[in-house]
């Protein structure tokens, strides 16, 4: 699957705690594996293209205590080449250099414990091409909705991705592909139910969600290639339409708007003079 120098492979086993029942995914399509690299970073783990010079997939494993320890983080920019991967393939940060596009995390710094987590989730291995509104809204809000999940349930898998559908792919300063969409599945290990959020890489906001048999149509890549059939088939019904702000809806409770609480003064006093 992998073609490069055995001396800069990572084998995937050794981060095997990032993947549900430690498999991980399967290219369907074997053109996506030409020049594909297996990254093990601290908390996630990466398959990183010398193709698009972008990460192919991210994987996490989410967990209550993780996001608590996450949330004492301050976050600390820090991005920067990986230097496991050969420099011809490697993405540089003079490619994102005045492109128009965001560097956009796969794996989120906001869901990383550590220092160590929070500096590779930096990596350029790690890091796509993302249409700001997508990445600074939607994405956000994608983020937030599995750290809710987790919160909910205890833990959940993920496995953040790329996808290049367009029949003509843009590329940054010649060498960066473009990605057509972003997509993050979602599987929960408490309901064995999993889905898909799946947004085209523009300014529009669209978002569905889809079951992991229908990203793998779209994709060529088996995310999950562990869960039974019908597992795959049925897309679970992920929290978040296009424009919801999750940060409100899940990580804070929503306050009354202060007109509010003033009305509800004066009718607590009416009914206390009436009473009276």
């Amino acid at each position: 699957m992998v073609s490069i120098s055995p001396a800069h492979a990572d084998d995937l086993t050794q981060c095997s705690q990032s993947f549900y029942g430690g498999i991980y995914p399967e290219f369907v399509n074997d053109k996506l594996s030409a020049k594909t690299q297996p990254l093990c970073m601290d908390g996630f783990a990466v398959m990183y293209s010398g193709v698009s010079r972008t990460p192919l997939w991210s994987a996490e494993h989410l967990t209550r205590q993780r996001l608590q320890q996450a949330k004492e983080i301050d976050r600390e920019d820090s991005f920067h080449e990986e230097s496991r991967v050969p420099r011809s393939a490697r993405a540089s940060l003079s490619d994102y250099s005045g492109s128009g596009y965001d560097r956009g995390h796969l794996a989120p710094n906001a869901d990383m414990a550590t220092r160590s987590q929070q500096y590779d989730s930096f990596s350029l291995a790690n890091i796509a091409p993302q249409s700001p509104r997508n990445n600074r809204y939607i994405w956000r809000n994608i983020e937030s909705a599995t750290r809710y999940l987790t919160q909910q349930y205890g833990e959940v898998y993920t496995i953040t991705g790329v996808a290049f559908t367009d029949k003509k792919t843009k590329q940054l300063a010649g060498r960066v592909l473009v990605p057509s969409h972003f997509f993050k599945a979602v599987y929960v290990p408490a309901t064995n139910q999993a889905g898909v959020y799946y947004a085209p890489n523009d300014e529009s906001e669209r978002i569905e969600v889809i079951s992991i048999d229908e990203l793998t149509a779209k994709t060529g890549i088996d995310v999950l290639p562990v869960l039974d059939l019908q597992t795959k088939a049925q897309a679970l019904e992920l929290p978040l339409k296009a424009g919801e702000n999750m940060d409100r809806s899940y990580d804070a409770p929503i306050e009354e708007p202060a007109w509010m609480l003033f009305v509800w003064a004066i009718l607590e006093w009416l009914v206390a003079q009436l009473q009276a």
